[in-house]
């Protein structure tokens, strides 16, 4: 009887080490697994990573700079090569979109001028960040003035109201043009406007570059 206590003793210690030794496996294997995530999480925050918006003034300088030197080789770095630009204008009631795929394709519907034109207009942008764009009323237009609460050169990157415009149904675009504004549209995450003339540049974040999607020259109260 005794020597089956101890049998039966001895039996439990080993029950306990192979469970015990089983318990080490799994916290082992719970260990790498997790210092695995640890080592992926980089990798997870960069494919996930937001724009970055604190680099986009000195992005916006750069395309600044390369506008009033005339500069269409640096403009077309800011042009993406699959995407292209649209340009918005307003020759009459209704807005006009017209694609190009490279600046000096450019051909504004006002004297078929080059892009670059615009800068004999925008001579200054000292770029500043809004939550929202100054407030506008046509009625305020005169003796010179913008017609904006505040004059200035604004970014902001609240951009749901542009990504939201259905203001193309109203240009004489194809079905697939229509299309392809519309997905431009969803990837803006910045605009620019510049009060003096009331252009708006608007830039998408792709592969690490910011890219002017749409070049809105169109000018208030003019129809």
């Amino acid at each position: 009887m005794r020597h089956l206590l101890t049998l039966l003793g001895l039996a439990c210690i080993l029950c306990s080490c192979g469970n015990g030794g089983q318990n080490n496996g799994t916290t082992a294997d719970g260990h790498a697994a997790s210092l695995e995530a640890v080592q992926e999480e980089p990798v997870r925050q960069q494919n996930t990573a937001a724009p970055d918006t604190a680099a986009f003034q000195q992005a916006f300088d750069q395309f600044f700079n390369a506008l009033q030197s005339g500069d269409t080789a640096a403009l077309n770095a800011f042009i993406d090569p699959e995407q292209g630009l649209w340009l918005i204008e307003q020759p009459g009631a209704l807005p006009s979109y017209t694609h190009f795929s490279k600046v000096q394709e450019v051909k504004r519907q006002y004297q078929q001028r080059p892009f670059t034109s615009i800068n004999q207009q925008l001579k200054q942008c000292q770029l500043q960040q809004r939550e929202a764009f100054p407030e506008f009323d046509c009625a305020d237009m005169d003796q010179g003035a913008s017609g904006y609460a505040e004059d200035g050169c604004f970014y902001t990157t609240n951009t749901s109201g542009f990504q939201n415009s259905d203001m193309w149904q109203y240009a004489n675009l194809t079905e697939q043009q229509a299309q392809q504004v519309q997905e431009m549209q969803q990837q803006v995450e910045a605009t620019v406007l510049h009060t003096g003339t009331s252009y708006r540049f608007h830039f998408g974040y792709r592969n690490g570059r910011w890219r002017l999607l749409f070049a809105d020259l169109r000018v208030p109260c003019s129809a």
